[in-house]
C-alpha cells in the first residue's frame, strides 16, 4: 500500500511559516551590530539561529505538540505522534554572519513512512523550494524538476566547501570533466532540486543540514543519497542529483 499524500494545507501552512520564520533572519542579515557567538563544537552561532529556531518550534508546540522536533540550536523533543519536524534555523551561519548569500532556512518533517514535506526558503532572494509526498516539488509556484543530464563531462556540481571531502575527490572530479562551483549550504539543496545544478554534494554534514533533501529530490524526480548509498539524512554526507548521474557521482565522491 503506497504511503499516503502531503495534505496540502499542511503543506501551505508549513511554508507560511518557514518563510515568515526566515524573515526574522533576513532582519539581521547585514546588520553592522551582528554578534557571532561559538558553540561548543566550535561552529558559528548568532541571535538569530536561536530566535528562527524558536519561532519555529513555537508554531509546532502550538499546531503539532504531539511531535517530536530535531534542531540545532536546542534540545530535541521526543513526540507521541510518529511524526518528527527538523529544523536548520539558518543553514549556513557562516556566510549568513559574513554577508554572503548562500543561506537558508530548512524545515522538514518525517513521518512513520518516511519524509512527508521539506522547505528550503532563502529569503535574501525571495525564493522557497517546497516538496510534500505526492505533490510534487515546487518552486515557489512553478513546478521544479531535478536536472536530467546524462553526461558528466560539463556537469555543474555545487557544494558548500571541500575541506571536508575525502581524499582523491577533488582530482577525481576535475578528471571527469565536472564543473565545480561552491553554491552551497542551504541553498544548494534549492539549487538541486530545482535542476540548476546537476548535483550538490556535502561532507561532514547534520541531518538537519540535509532535512528537506530527500523528499525534495524524489517529488522532483531526482535522487539523494549518502556516500554510503542509503536514503538517510544521518550518515554525515548527501548527494543530491539527477537519477542519470547518480551511479556515476556516487563512483567519483567514493573513490
Amino acid at each position: 500500500m503506497p504511503a499516503p499524500r502531503c495534505d496540502p494545507d499542511l503543506m501551505a501552512r508549513t511554508v507560511a511559516a518557514t518563510q515568515a520564520a526566515a524573515a526574522i533572519a533576513l532582519d539581521g542579515f547585514r546588520s553592522t551590530d551582528l554578534t557571532v557567538e561559538r558553540k561548543a563544537d566550535g561552529t558559528p552561532v548568532t541571535h538569530f539561529d536561536r530566535a528562527v529556531e524558536r519561532a519555529l518550534r513555537d508554531h509546532i508546540a502550538i499546531e503539532h505538540p504531539a511531535d517530536g522536533i530535531l534542531g540545532e540550536e536546542e534540545d530535541g523533543v521526543d513526540g507521541s505522534s510518529g511524526r518528527r519536524w527538523i529544523i536548520d534555523p539558518i543553514d549556513g551561519t557562516s556566510p549568513f554572519s559574513k554577508g554572503i548569500v548562500t543561506w537558508a532556512t530548512l524545515v522538514a518533517l518525517d513521518d512513520e513512512h518516511g519524509p512527508l514535506l521539506g522547505v528550503v526558503a532563502c529569503p535574501w532572494v525571495g525564493e522557497t523550494v517546497w516538496a510534500g509526498r505526492g505533490l510534487g516539488c515546487s518552486w515557489d509556484e512553478r513546478p521544479a524538476n531535478a536536472s536530467d543530464r546524462s553526461r558528466l563531462e560539463g556537469a555543474v556540481l555545487s557544494t558548500s566547501g571541500i575541506e571536508w571531502w575525502p581524499d582523491g575527490v577533488l582530482t577525481r572530479v576535475m578528471d571527469a570533466g565536472i564543473k565545480l562551483k561552491t553554491w552551497g549550504n542551504g541553498y544548494g539543496l534549492a539549487l538541486a532540486a530545482t535542476g540548476r545544478v546537476d548535483a550538490f554534494f556535502d561532507n561532514g554534514v547534520k541531518p538537519w543540514d540535509l532535512g528537506p533533501a530527500p523528499i525534495l529530490m524524489s517529488e522532483a524526480g531526482g535522487s539523494f543519497c549518502a556516500l554510503d548509498g542509503s536514503t538517510a539524512i544521518d550518515r554525515g554526507s548527501g548527494l543530491l542529483c539527477g537519477d542519470p548521474l547518480r551511479s556515476e557521482l556516487l563512483h567519483i565522491l567514493r573513490g
